[in-house]
């Protein structure tokens, strides 16, 4: 029997004053679940994201199009008081807002969260900001690259000795959005409960810092100090990536019984076989050894003999491949995860195997203006429910 589509939020109406990648990525994938999402933008300008190209399609860069899809735009300007009655009643109809203003910046435009909140009580009203609302780094600037800095994320990215080295995708404002959609929907279910919403704050500065967890608590349980790994892990050896005669190879052993078929796999049992490395901590401890000893053995090999010896003794491997490869590679096909529109490759979020909705293309400024403004003219303003 084939299960209907999965949009759990039908009927679920997502005000999104949002910007940049945090909260677009996060109310794009509502809109996935089956909300309704109505992007309030600059007028003129929109989300800077709009110009962040070339490359430019339909309108606007490509990347604006991979996190806004599926929603409507409407522009407001919002120190002008008509749109900001406008703003008004878009909210009075919302099940969720969202918005990453800097502190204070929504209250001085009026749509602050005690206010909406005290007018329309049932309103799950979440922000998301890079230092969160408090604190003396409240009033930075927080993006993704200030945030991994003073977060000590960039501290342990890269290779030691080396200049610090953000992440290659700006994994924390992902990780914020994923936090941000977990907060709201359990607030929903609250409020099915209590009748009440509730008010949410995320910022990439707490979703940095939890993500380090593991290195904060072994640096205070003295262990060594925290320091950039490379592709390399502080607690198991071997885990890293390898160049090979024509590419590099991830490899690891997350355990002694994979470590020793490791070591038959690759005939390295004159260097790393007995007892000397049977431990993993001796690994650690030798971890410089070790890694040389197969980084010599494979340097040579092609890589899909790496691969298949490996795989073949339930080694952990894989290869290095690059996004585009990965993309329009057998598993992202099978999983269904790249759409195409008009050339475009669009990544579907890790949703999307679940029978998602498939999104339409994201919306051009203003795009449901008039049909928005028409829709809550007269509104009382008494909000859902």
């Amino acid at each position: 029997m084939t299960e209907a589509p999965f949009r759990p939020l039908d009927g679920v109406r997502v005000i999104d004053f949002t910007r940049l990648l945090a909260g677009p990525s996060a109310t794009m994938t509502l809109a996935e679940l089956g909300a309704e999402v109505v992007k309030v933008e600059q007028p003129g300008l929109g989300d800077e994201t709009r110009h962040w190209g070339p490359p430019f399609v339909h309108g606007a860069s490509a990347y604006f199009h991979a996190i806004n899809r599926g929603k409507r735009s409407i522009a407001l300007d919002l120190t002008d008081p008509d749109d900001r009655a406008v703003a008004h009643a878009l909210i009075g109809t919302a099940d969720i807002v969202v918005e990453s203003f800097r502190p204070g910046v929504a209250e001085r435009l009026g749509i602050g969260a005690a206010a909406m909140r005290e007018r329309f009580p049932r309103l799950v009203y979440a922000s998301i900001s890079g230092f969160a609302q408090q604190g003396p780094l409240s009033a930075e600037p927080g993006t993704a690259v200030t945030v991994e800095a003073e977060s000590g994320l960039m501290h342990v990215t890269g290779y030691e000795g080396g200049d610090p080295v953000r992440s290659g995708v700006a994994m924390v404002d992902i990780a914020t959005g994923m936090s941000m959609i977990n907060g709201v929907l359990a607030a929903l279910l609250e409020r099915e409960r209590t009748g009440r919403g509730r008010t949410l704050e995320f910022s990439l500065f707490a979703t940095a810092l939890s993500s380090l967890g593991t290195v904060i608590a072994a640096s205070s349980a003295g262990g060594p100090s925290s320091r950039p790994w490379g592709s390399a892990h502080p607690s198991i050896v071997p885990y890293r990536a390898f160049p090979v005669a024509d590419g590099h190879v991830v490899l690891g052993a997350t355990n002694d019984p994979m470590f020793a078929r490791l070591v038959s796999a690759l005939d390295l049992g004159a260097e790393l076989g007995g007892e000397r490395w049977a431990r993993n901590q001796a690994r650690v401890e030798g971890r410089t050894e070790v890694d040389g000893a197969i980084a010599r053995r494979i340097a040579d090999l092609p890589l899909d003999a790496v691969v298949e010896r490996l795989r073949a003794a339930r080694v952990l491997v894989a290869r290095v491949r690059s996004p585009e490869e990965a993309a329009q590679g057998a598993q992202a096909q099978a999983l269904g995860l790249i759409e195409h529109d008009d050339g475009v490759a669009i990544a579907r979020s890790p949703l999307g195997t679940n029978g998602t909705a498939r999104l339409a293309r994201a919306p051009m400024l203003d795009a449901d203006g008039p049909t928005l403004r028409a829709e809550v003219a007269g509104s009382d303003g008494d909000g859902r429910g």
